[in-house]
């Protein structure tokens, strides 16, 4: 498996904890309340999985040999100053959580989803681009394995199931356009 096949696997599931935040967001829109376990339920996933597994082997693994191939390349300097940002919103999140500052959990939880989805859209397009031109088979093989040995201590808090039962229903695939199912059914999250 090439290792930015495994970077968009990861990609999926960071998306559907992102579906289950903007259902959180819209259960309080419509003047409903959330659970704060779940809330911290789904920012403890986004630390470990997002962050401590996947940001931290893009940062340490797959980033470091694509610098050298093509260094100082701005739009993947980018990508990297933006994990950042998405760890402060993440502390905010977690302190709005703390405080009981529904105004402020609501701001940086949106703001947390629409920059981790374009970010996972942009990554998606230029690590996949930089990594088929400059990483050797080889290469590819190594920073794939790296991954997978770390992602099986994250996986085990990769479960949200519950929350999306609870927050983001999927609607069952009978409902669906018979042109639509299979990008559901493999978490684009796509319907109309």
């Amino acid at each position: 498996m090439k290792c930015t096949e495994i970077l968009l696997q990861d990609h999926i599931i960071i998306r559907r904890a992102l579906d289950i935040v903007d259902g959180m967001l819209r259960k309080l829109d419509e003047g409903q309340r959330i659970e704060i376990y779940d809330a911290a339920t789904i920012l403890k996933f986004l630390r470990v999985f997002g962050d401590q597994y996947h940001q931290a082997m893009e940062e340490t693994v797959l980033f470091p040999a694509l610098l050298v191939a093509v260094p100082g390349d701005p739009l993947l300097l980018e990508l990297v100053a933006e994990h950042g940002g998405e760890r402060s919103l993440v502390d905010q999140i977690e302190e709005a959580l703390t405080f009981r500052r529904g105004t402020a959990f609501h701001r940086s939880s949106h703001q947390l989803t629409s920059l981790l989805r374009s970010h996972c859209e942009r990554e998606g397009i230029i690590v996949c681009d930089l990594a088929a031109r400059y990483l050797s088979q080889e290469q590819d093989n190594e920073i794939s394995a790296q991954f997978l040995a770390n992602r099986h201590q994250a996986e085990t808090h990769a479960d949200l199931s519950r929350l999306e039962r609870k927050y983001w229903p999927r609607p069952s695939l009978d409902s669906l356009r018979p042109d639509r199912q299979d990008a559901w059914a493999q978490g684009s999250g796509l319907y109309t």
